[in-house]
């Protein structure tokens, strides 16, 4: 089953010469062996949508595929796609008066270890792509999922050093998190859209991120089609 929060990212799993067979009614689909949903922006819609579905698809891999911001000094770039090792939420704790002021909740002593250890996401070898004709970097990285998207220097920062992540989205976790309680194998791809600093999020960027991420997801399924 293939995954995106909107429609113009899960648009991207086919190739231009296709019409994508998304539909602003349905919740889901399927083509041939293929399944896919849109599950909206953010972890509530990300579990409203795709949890239930799980119980009577039951692929054997959910392949997340979408845009992400890049943390300042992770090595990332507008453009680059990153095939993600792991998540982790990143903007649940409590706010203190001094600064930092946000501490994550794995400090407290109710912590739980969903958030004191990162959620593993798998890497098949299907989506590893091997072309030679790529025009952009491949990298891999952590991911860090947020409610609320960084918008200051001072954010990222935090972030970064609390995290050691390298981007930020608003579902990759809950869809990490839903594979791991249903036994499925999660493989998230991303391509950067903007960086996750000062939030410039210029058309343009948006749309070489999605050609990005079209282009590489393409060359993975030309590599391992009979």
């Amino acid at each position: 089953m293939v995954c995106a929060a909107t429609p113009q990212e899960l648009a991207a799993f086919w190739p231009h010469h296709e019409v994508a067979p998304i539909s602003q009614q349905m919740a889901w689909g399927y083509q041939e062996t293929v399944a896919w949903t849109c599950t909206g922006v953010g972890i509530p819609a990300t579990f409203a949508t795709l949890y239930p579905l799980l119980d009577s698809l039951r692929p054997r891999l959910l392949l997340h595929i979408g845009i992400a911001g890049a943390y300042p000094h992770s090595g990332l770039q507008i453009g680059d796609i990153v095939l993600a090792e792991s998540e982790t939420y990143g903007d649940i704790g409590f706010e203190l008066p001094q600064p930092p002021a946000f501490r994550p909740i794995r400090e407290a002593p109710f912590s739980h270890s969903l958030y004191t250890t990162p959620l593993s996401l798998a890497l098949p070898d299907e989506w590893v792509a091997a072309s030679a004709d790529m025009r952009f970097h491949v990298k891999r990285g952590r991911g860090c999922t947020v409610n609320q998207c960084t918008g200051t220097p001072e954010t990222a920062q935090l972030r970064r050093s609390l995290f050691q992540a390298d981007f930020e989205s608003m579902e990759g976790a809950a869809v990490a998190q839903i594979g791991h309680q249903k036994g499925i194998p999660v493989c998230e791809i991303r391509a950067i859209s903007n960086m996750a600093s000062t939030r410039d999020m210029r058309p343009e960027n948006i749309q070489l991120a999605l050609s990005h991420l079209r282009h590489y997801l393409q060359a993975c399924r030309a590599q391992h089609r009979p």
